[in-house]
């Protein structure tokens, strides 16, 4: 597992230390800083609290803000949106600073109103609107909350021991249709993620988010392996958080049938998989499911790590990239870890059907 570690000097020469990739992820942390920044010292709490509820409004708030001063680092938005496209995730540090929270959650919702929160919020609000991304959610999940707590859940049962153990690779929202494909229960039914935003409120153990770059993973298996995963013989159902709330609406099995793993879309290979949703159409399926273990061998061998400090943000390419974690431990409440998470999605071309009536970031159903 190769680790990416935070730099120990000073966030301004640090900034002069980096080339390339890391350059770019540099100057987007430091305009989404200051713009966000200006944003906040023109309001009293309760003011900045009330427009993150409309993400949309404050997303176009902080644009223009964020793309001039990106422009004075000689980085335009065209040349970012390319960059998150090309690159499996974008590492932003010091894009705020965690300096009042209150004790750790013990659930997903709700996220404490403190200083910290809402700068974190309105951050990764800035960084998706900037992506050509809106920052959204599911009606199925989480009660459709914009942002959720990802900490570890106290008690007993399925939910405290997964908020405690690690994950493997998988994309969010694995239910859902990639983005341009229609999904056969329903055509309301909105795309899953492009981008999974992470906010890094506490990590004292140092836990990281760990990424399988698709590209990476690819490249460790043969064409016809890759063949297989393109084929439409997988079964994928809805992943945990997912799954009750889409139960109620549906009222019957939601596995979806026929389903590929691997897409080409443009020439460019995308990903939708979770190793606990997807298997197999039937037992008799050899070549599938040899594929499919090949590809989660090829996932643990190109796992990086990136150990989240308090104030960085890391936003995770959901079609070019797998995600997961290392193991977070039975700690909860107090001063454990805490990260809060949204997500993006290029929503230009959704149908009015396709979002809940009535709002302008939860997506149906």
């Amino acid at each position: 597992m190769v680790s990416v570690t935070r730099n120990a000097l000073p966030y301004q020469l640090y900034i002069t230390h980096l080339v390339g990739t890391q350059l770019i992820n540099a100057h987007f942390s430091a305009a989404i800083r200051a713009a966000v920044t200006a944003w906040r010292a023109q309001l009293t709490f309760v003011d900045a609290l009330q427009q993150l509820s409309d993400p949309v409004t404050l997303g176009r708030k902080l644009l223009p803000d964020v793309v001039q001063l990106l422009a004075h680092s000689g980085v335009t938005r065209g040349d970012l949106i390319a960059h998150a496209w090309e690159a499996p995730c974008m590492l932003l540090i010091g894009v705020f600073d965690p300096d009042d929270l209150p004790d750790t959650p013990l659930d997903f919702l709700p996220v404490p109103a403190s200083e910290t929160t809402v700068l974190a919020r309105a951050s990764a609000i800035a960084a998706n609107v900037v992506l050509d991304s809106s920052t959204i959610s599911y009606g199925s999940e989480n009660g459709g909350a914009l942002f959720v707590n990802l900490v570890v859940k106290p008690g007993e049962g399925y939910e405290s021991e997964k908020s405690q153990k690690s994950m493997k690779g998988h994309t969010d929202g694995v239910w859902f249709p990639i983005r341009g494909e229609q999904h056969p229960y329903d055509p309301r039914i909105a795309p899953s993620p492009d981008f999974v935003c992470l906010c890094g409120l506490r990590n004292p153990k140092d836990v990281p988010t760990t990424v399988m770059p698709l590209r990476e993973v690819l490249s460790k298996l043969t064409d016809t392996q890759i063949s297989e995963l393109t084929k439409p013989q997988y079964i994928v159902g809805p992943q945990f958080t997912f799954g009750k709330r889409l139960k109620q609406l549906y009222g019957f099995d939601l596995l979806v049938e026929d389903s590929q793993v691997l897409f080409w879309v443009a020439g460019v290979p995308w990903i939708r998989y979770s190793h606990s949703s997807t298997q197999t159409d039937t037992e008799d399926s050899v070549a599938a499911k040899s594929a499919m273990d090949a590809f989660e061998a090829a996932c643990k061998e190109s796992t990086q790590a990136y150990p989240l400090a308090p104030g960085d943000i890391v936003l995770v390419n959901n079609r070019i990239c797998l995600h997961g974690r290392s193991e977070v431990g039975e700690e909860y409440g107090a001063k454990s870890r805490w990260l809060l998470r949204t997500y993006g999605l290029d929503t230009t071309s959704l149908e009015p059907s396709q979002w809940q009536s009535g709002s302008t970031h939860i997506l149906f159903p």
